[in-house]
């Protein structure tokens, strides 16, 4: 009995340390700096075209160096671990809920259009709310989408400081969609970001590549 749970301990100290290197960190943080851009687009529409350009091109390179990121440097120096069938079914209970944060996000979304093309051709959308109020309810609604979908993720796959990271995130969408600025998201991107590179620096102190990856990445 109490092998297996050494056993479950190991695994589970295993598993939690995939999060060391600070990828996950520098990919959500660098991502709420770069969705900052949206609600950096003047009201007058002007230039908006470049800075959707800009933004979708910053989301493919963030997730692109987390990728490159979790292949070239964290694999190399932990090696590649399979975990357990309870490991396994935590990730396929993930992939559902996060498909169903998909459909509730993708519905948000399509919801928001119809609102604005009826605003937009003239005819009236009776919500019952005021302007006000429905600031209030659309910037709430997005900070609850950001905030347990990392929430959820943090929980399923152990990482700690996503709970923490899960509370910026909500905060970073909330008050940008409430005050109508960038400055917050900003704010709570840098905060993830900045321990995220702190982490990763560390991470490549600590754990530098063995005798023969290094040989081979010098050959």
């Amino acid at each position: 009995m109490s092998q297996n749970l050494d056993l479950k301990a190991i695994e589970r100290k295993a598993f939690r340390s995939v999060h060391q290197d600070g990828l996950w960190d520098i990919y959500l943080g660098g991502l709420m700096l770069v969705l900052s851009l949206f609600f950096a687009i003047p009201e007058s529409g002007e230039g908006e075209l470049t800075y959707m350009v800009i933004a979708l091109l910053g989301v493919t390179v963030v997730f692109a160096v987390f990728q490159l990121g979790k292949k070239y440097i964290t694999t190399p120096r932990m090696g590649q671990v399979q975990f357990g069938p309870e490991r396994q079914k935590r990730k396929i209970t993930l992939g559902w809920i996060m498909g169903a944060y998909v459909l509730v996000t993708l519905g948000m979304v399509l919801f928001s259009l119809y609102i604005w093309n009826r605003s937009a051709s003239g005819q009236t959308v009776d919500l019952a709310l005021t302007p006000s109020l429905e600031r209030v309810l659309v910037a709430l609604v997005a900070a609850l989408l950001a905030g347990t979908s990392t929430l959820v993720i943090s929980y399923f796959r152990e990482f700690v400081r996503g709970y923490y990271i899960a509370l910026l995130m909500g905060l970073g969408f909330f008050f940008p969609l409430l005050l109508d600025m960038t400055i917050p998201m900003i704010v709570a991107g840098a905060l993830i970001l900045v321990p995220g590179l702190i982490l990763f620096v560390n991470f490549l102190r600590q754990h530098p590549l063995p005798p023969q990856e290094a040989r081979h990445g010098s050959s």
